[in-house]
């Protein structure tokens, strides 16, 4: 009887061996499949055409200041209620621009030389026409995606009829 007992205690020490060898392993297989799910996951997101886009209100202090005074999307473009500025683009990003006030304070966007690139008013930008830009204004609304070569050129803002209500913008 004492060697079937220790047969029977035997044959349950194997089997505790197997199965607390096999525990590890099931536990990789499932952590592992996990991981390649992410990896799968992940590189779903390279594939995304998606843009960045940035909301920002521009209002003004009278005819002598532009300020941000609202910001929504995930870069911090400025600091808000800061008259006249300096903003920090992306380059990628698609930039919608609300400008209250429009009609009285005309935005544009210019080169180092003061030239227009972008602009709400009857001035053509050299930036108006190019299809990766993507410029729209109409009312109070000014859009563009910031492209490598506008990038390039970016300098500041202005008001074109207020010409001392503008600010500095660099680019990432």
């Amino acid at each position: 009887m004492f060697t079937i007992d220790l047969i029977k205690t035997k044959l349950l020490m194997d089997n505790l061996r197997k199965i607390l060898f096999l525990i590890p392993i099931a536990f990789l297989s499932f952590s592992c499949e996990e991981e390649v799910d992410d990896m799968v996951d992940d590189n779903d997101d390279d594939d995304d055409n998606s843009v960045n886009i940035v909301e920002m209100t521009i209002d003004n202090s009278g005819a002598s200041a532009y300020f941000v005074s609202e910001i929504n999307g995930n870069e911090e473009v400025t600091t808000t209620n800061e008259d006249n500025s300096t903003w920090e683009l992306t380059v990628g990003t698609r930039y919608v621009l609300t400008v209250t006030g429009a009609s009285s304070h005309p935005f544009a966007l210019r080169d180092s030389e003061n030239n227009i690139l972008l602009s709400m008013n009857s001035v053509d930008g050299s930036f108006e026409e190019d299809s990766d830009v993507d410029f729209q204004a109409s009312g109070t609304s000014f859009n563009f995606t910031l492209t490598q070569a506008l990038a390039g050129e970016l300098d500041n803002y202005v008001c074109t009829v207020h010409l001392g209500m503008t600010g500095s913008i660099t680019v990432n």
